[in-house]
C-alpha cells in the first residue's frame, strides 16, 4: 500500500501539459486526430522528383541558336512535324 495514492486527473493533465511544453510536443488531452503524424514525416518531394530522368543541360535547339552558321540535320520527327503543318497551313488557306 503506497502513502501517496493516485494523483488526481487534473494533476495529471498538468503534468502532461508541462511535459509537452519541455519536450515540445503538441498537447492533446481529448486525442483529436489533428495530422501532426503526417507533417513530421520528412518531406518525400526530392525523392519521387528524383525518380524521373533530369532535362538535359544543352539540348539541339540551344545549340542551333549558338551556332546559326552551322547546318544541322533535323531528325525525323521534327521533319514530320514541319511537313503537316505545311499540309494544315495550306488546306485552311483554301
Amino acid at each position: 500500500m503506497s502513502l501517496a495514492g493516485r494523483p488526481s486527473a487534473s494533476r495529471m493533465r498538468q503534468l502532461m501539459k508541462t511535459s509537452c511544453a519541455v519536450f515540445e510536443t503538441f498537447y492533446n488531452p481529448f486525442n483529436i486526430r489533428t495530422g501532426n503524424k503526417v507533417l513530421r514525416k520528412k518531406f518525400a518531394g526530392p525523392t519521387v522528383a528524383s525518380y524521373y530522368p533530369q532535362k538535359p543541360p544543352v539540348s539541339m535547339q540551344t545549340i542551333r541558336k549558338a551556332f546559326p552558321m552551322f547546318e544541322f540535320p533535323l531528325p525525323e520527327d521534327e521533319l514530320f512535324r514541319f511537313q503537316m503543318n505545311e499540309v494544315y497551313v495550306h488546306d485552311c488557306v483554301l
